[in-house]
């Protein structure tokens, strides 16, 4: 939703109120006349990074105090040292509210299996909210734990006919290799099942179409982060609206000079306009996005954003830059789509390890040929062997799932496969 710029002044105010409240900003703005800064000279502000919110520590950047807390989150911390967040009642409920925005129109017919994991991780909460505000039933079927492995869930998904289901994308695309391999056709045997709500990993436009062919129902795409909440919506027509009531993002140019032009990619900076316990000024949160301000046939306007995924993951070979969407969006191009990949930087180009239970209808040459074509680096293929890639014994057992690593940078540890 578009906010009036008289609104978003205000709430920008209120936040270089509300910032001074905790040590991080106070030492980091203690040079700056905040009565006297207005929304025009966001762009002069220093930004917040990562590395300031480790420093920073567990209660480096709490801006309430203790009997305010509700509850407390914290980032995997898969690139150093996790980085705290805490939220008040009124950040959950807004953030369900960001939440209950998406496409996917929740209402009280609806019942929603939440599949994220119900740990230090923020969505799992924030779906949960979504659902209450708007009279849905929940069942939180965590990911990554033994107590709701891949056959019971969908065992659950039938039963109770649950009607939305919501969790990481590689989450849905296991539990449908689950089903294949236990002889369920998910894009017909869960009759109920309406759409999917997922977070928390990078989805590009055809990853996003092969878990909806897989499944058979529509599938809607958040965009935040632990130390945000919810920054971005996607509606039913496939476009990533941002929170505009609750944030500002930047999209800025990689050598810093301003901002990146409307379409282009650029890194992004989040500004949270009302969160209460942990504000945040011009987060650098390390991801790649544009950003583009149009009216979308769902009738809203503003800024819409696409994210490319993180910096860390981007390579560049010769004059070509890649991001991790890049090479998304060409191995979900492929035909089969690979049941599990993993790319890997060389000196030269690309090595790309795929599997497939459907691997007879490849050929290495026919897969490089097209991977090199999208991609337009070098290529090569390897196709690996179950268990390499992907344990199908591991799915359909009580073995809780784990993280995936899809790209291997040179610098990072282990050969390829």
């Amino acid at each position: 939703m578009s906010i009036n710029k008289g609104v978003e002044e205000a709430r920008f105010k209120q936040l270089l109120e509300r910032l001074p409240g905790s040590p991080l900003y106070r030492e980091k703005l203690s040079g700056i006349n905040l009565d006297k800064t207005g929304l025009d000279q966001l762009s002069t502000l220093p930004l917040t990074t990562k590395e300031d919110l480790r420093k920073a520590g567990t209660y480096g950047h709490l801006a309430v105090e203790m009997n305010r807390v509700a509850q407390y989150h914290e980032s995997t911390g898969t690139t150093g040292e996790p980085s705290a967040s805490w939220f008040t009642q009124e950040d959950l409920r807004r953030g369900g509210r960001q939440i209950a925005e998406c496409g996917v129109a929740l209402t009280s017919d609806d019942l929603v299996l939440v599949r994220f994991p119900y740990a230090l991780a923020l969505p799992a909460f924030l779906m949960q909210q979504a659902a209450w505000q708007t009279g849905a039933g929940v069942v939180p079927a965590s990911g990554r734990t033994v107590v709701t492995p891949n056959p019971r869930v969908l065992n659950l998904l039938r039963r109770l006919g649950v009607t939305v289901m919501a969790g990481l994308p590689r989450e849905m695309e296991l539990l449908a290799e689950t089903a294949r391999l236990l002889g369920i056709a998910p894009n017909s045997d869960f009759p109920e099942l309406r759409a999917i709500c997922v977070a928390g990993e990078l989805m590009s436009d055809g990853r996003r179409r092969h878990i909806e062919n897989l499944w058979g129902v529509q599938v809607f795409n958040m965009y935040g982060s632990t130390e945000t909440a919810n920054i971005a919506t996607m509606c039913r027509f496939g476009s990533m609206h941002i929170v505009e009531e609750d944030f500002i993002v930047e999209a800025l140019r990689e050598d810093g000079a301003g901002p990146a032009a409307q379409g282009e990619r650029g890194y992004a900076a989040i500004t949270t306009l009302t969160h209460q316990a942990t504000p945040l000024l011009r987060y650098f949160n390390e991801d790649i996005v544009s950003i583009e301000s149009s009216a979308c046939s769902c009738g809203r306007r503003g800024g819409m954003l696409r994210h490319y995924g993180r910096s860390k993951d981007r390579i560049r070979i010769g004059g070509a830059v890649l991001d991790a969407y890049d090479i998304q969006e060409a191995v979900y191009g492929l035909s089969p789509v690979p049941d599990a990949w993993k790319v890997y930087e060389q000196e030269e180009g690309l090595l790309f390890a795929l599997d497939s239970h459907d691997a007879g209808g490849w050929t290495e040459e026919r897969l490089r040929q097209d991977l090199t074509k999208a991609l337009r680096v070098p290529v090569s293929v390897r196709l690996v062997k179950d268990n390499q890639l992907l344990d199908r014994s591991i799915l359909v057992n009580n073995d809780p799932s784990t993280k995936p690593v899809y790209i291997q940078k040179r610098e990072q540890k282990g050969g390829p496969i």
